[in-house]
């Protein structure tokens, strides 16, 4: 836990949609130095800040951050602007200000290394190496999530998500669409406001590692349990794992009735 790891760069990306009288107008760049992108009479700013010596507020972010597993939890106590206190959370306030001449909407991308996230089919955040935090805004009744609010990641209930692959890394990519037309001169909430490394990886051979276990339940519907017990043994041949250890004693009838037996023995005592 005590060695440092490198910083990982995060790629966002922008989409805006430019609306022309009573149509659509699509536009879409990528990312370049100074985070500016200019596409017929659509102008986007991406601005990504941290917070200041005395968390009352944020300057402009600075970069070469070093990631080391967090202290506490990043959903624990707040500072001042909204800021996890947590040791070791990387501050990433991403905000998005329209600098051209015309409403539009937006969207904007977060993507992260396939290796270090669990992905869109499975997707537990519990199994990523590294976590990122949604946008906030202060209210008047405290501090409130963007997410599924000014910032829409869910469609039909299913996240907004595709893989792809730059400069020969495997990315998982979430997307969310701002609720609204950002009108010129304006920008956007928070889109996320943080990253940092789950508290329990490590490296190893070079590599970054966990070095807490997972546990997976099969379960076996049949008319018998000897049916049912077989079912879960077929299953496990679709189960892969560097490391895994099995019970296989979990669902025999021999268990059962010892559990049934001390149940029992528990009552009448």
């Amino acid at each position: 836990m005590k060695k440092k790891i490198t910083a990982i760069c995060l790629c966002v990306a922008l989409v805006a949609i430019a609306v022309v009288g009573a149509s659509l107008a699509y536009f879409t760049d990528t990312d370049n130095a100074d985070n500016t992108f200019t596409a017929g009479g659509v102008k986007i700013k991406l601005i990504e800040q941290q917070s200041n010596e005395d968390h009352t507020g944020f300057v402009p972010y600075t970069g070469d951050k070093v990631l080391m597993p967090i202290v506490g939890s990043a959903q624990g106590e707040k500072y001042p602007n909204g800021q996890p206190k947590a040791a070791n959370y990387i501050d990433k306030v991403v905000t998005i200000e329209n600098t051209g001449k015309s409403a539009a909407w937006i969207r904007a991308y977060y993507a992260v290394p396939s290796d270090l996230d669990d992905g869109y089919e499975t997707f537990n955040a519990g199994a990523n190496i590294l976590h990122g935090n949604f946008g906030n805004k202060m209210t008047e009744n405290g501090l409130a999530t963007t997410y599924e609010n000014e910032w829409k990641w869910m469609n039909n209930g299913k996240w907004q998500y595709f893989e792809t692959v730059m400069d020969g890394v495997n990315y998982n990519v979430y997307f969310a669409d701002y609720y609204m037309p950002v009108a010129a001169g304006e920008k956007t909430e928070q889109f996320i406001c943080g990253v940092y490394l789950d508290k329990n990886v490590d490296m190893k051979d070079g590599k970054l590692v966990t070095g807490t276990s997972r546990s997976l339940g099969i379960v076996g519907i049949a008319d018998t349990l000897e049916e049912a017990e077989a079912n879960c043994e077929a299953a496990l041949k679709h189960v892969r794992c560097d490391a895994m250890a099995v019970r296989h004693d979990i669902g025999t009838r021999a268990l059962v009735q010892r559990r049934v037996d001390h149940m029992k023995e528990l009552r009448s005592a």
